[in-house]
């Protein structure tokens, strides 16, 4: 089985694609027995990823291989996903996976620090699973991110964990931008203008994007504070994702603006 993110699957498309090597990656993709492939809606908008994964998603399930997929949203919920793709997963069985509750979460964080051979006290696990309500793969990363200090974890631990370390829940676009506009040298107001110089034209885009992924912000919602129509703000965000296949370095900026601003 290989089981991989759909960013981690996007960023795999593109290095092949711009080594030339996409008829190996193709390859190794369709050998597989088993596919899983978690939150695809991180792939709307990259056009070359979305064919390259029906194109192995229809290999696979002409050869009676298993395919298994997660996503946020529904198969008709998926932005710009092409047509044939969609059908795919209509024609699969589709199963609402309800978030582990507390009780869940304390026995998956006992399990994962076994096996990180972690040592952690009952009250600091008690303490993680009331306060964070996230899926089991924030729980496997948390859990590594503890283990990586190489010593017992206490509940004053957690607590201090908790104060200084968790990344913040409260992003807003307000200050997306303003981590976007500190690192292109731009001030505030020329990244929320109305201005078309082609300078603010990246940047904006990046804000647009890491809004919507950051925030949950929707369309409309970003078009009044970009002082534009929702549709520009989809086409922003369209264009963004769509240079994302093809440019390594924007990506690793994005990736580092995206730290920065958690």
């Amino acid at each position: 089985p290989l089981k991989l993110t759909a960013s981690e699957f996007a960023a795999q498309v593109a290095e092949a694609s711009e080594t030339k090597q996409l008829p190996e990656f193709q390859k190794r993709f369709r050998s597989v027995s088993v596919l899983i492939c978690e939150d695809l809606q991180a792939l709307e908008g990259r056009t070359q990823t979305l064919q390259q994964l029906l194109a192995i998603l229809d290999e696979l399930l002409a050869h009676g291989q298993d395919v298994v997929v997660s996503s946020t949203k529904l198969p008709g919920e998926l932005d710009s996903f092409p047509a044939k793709l969609i059908n795919r997963f209509r024609g699969g069985t589709i199963v609402r996976v309800k978030p582990p509750g507390p009780d869940s979460r304390a026995d998956l964080l006992r399990l994962f620090a076994r096996r990180s051979r972690l040592s952690i006290a009952r009250d600091a696990v008690a303490l993680l699973a009331e306060t964070l309500a996230v899926s089991a793969r924030e729980l496997v990363g948390l859990v590594t991110q503890l283990a990586e200090r190489h010593r017992p974890v206490k509940r004053s631990d957690i607590e201090e964990f908790l104060r200084h370390e968790l990344p913040s829940k409260s992003m807003t676009p307000l200050a997306v931008s303003r981590a976007v506009a500190r690192d292109f040298n731009l001030t505030l107001a020329a990244l929320r203008s109305t201005r078309r110089s082609q300078a603010l034209v990246l940047p904006r885009q990046c804000a647009m994007w890491l809004c919507r992924k950051l925030c949950q912000a929707s369309y409309p919602e970003l078009g009044e504070f970009f002082q534009r129509q929702h549709s520009s703000v989809l086409h922003a965000v369209r264009k963004l994702e769509t240079r994302l296949d093809q440019e390594p370095a924007l990506r690793q900026r994005l990736a580092r603006l995206e730290a920065t601003c958690r």
